[in-house]
């Protein structure tokens, strides 16, 4: 009998989890973040933002970077691109869609 709670369980989270995963598909602003994040992998084997000598994060200006330099699931990062998202639908520009557009790096 608990085996078949357990089992409805597993089941609900199964449709929950890709109910998750719709709502991020569908999500412009996730697609946009993720795919500047393979962006900057193409271009990058560490974050843009990462000082190796000091171990620090310019973007946490000079704070200790937990990570070590790996950005693919940086909460800091992914806020910074998520704020620059915000920035450039405000002004009504075009997203870019290569990590290393200036619009990006400058605003």
């Amino acid at each position: 009998m608990s085996s078949g709670t357990v089992k409805i369980s597993e089941e609900e989270l199964r449709k929950a989890l890709a109910a998750a995963e719709e709502r991020e598909k569908r999500d412009p602003k996730r697609r946009w973040v993720q795919r500047m994040i393979r962006s900057a992998k193409l271009h990058h084997k560490i974050c843009p933002y990462y000082d190796k000598k000091k171990g620090t994060c310019f973007k946490l200006l000079g704070g200790k970077c937990v990570r070590e330099g790996r950005f693919e699931n940086c909460p800091v990062f992914i806020q910074f691109l998520e704020k620059k998202y915000d920035e450039i639908v405000a002004a009504g520009k075009p997203l870019p869609v290569d990590f290393e557009d200036p619009l990006i790096q400058f605003g």
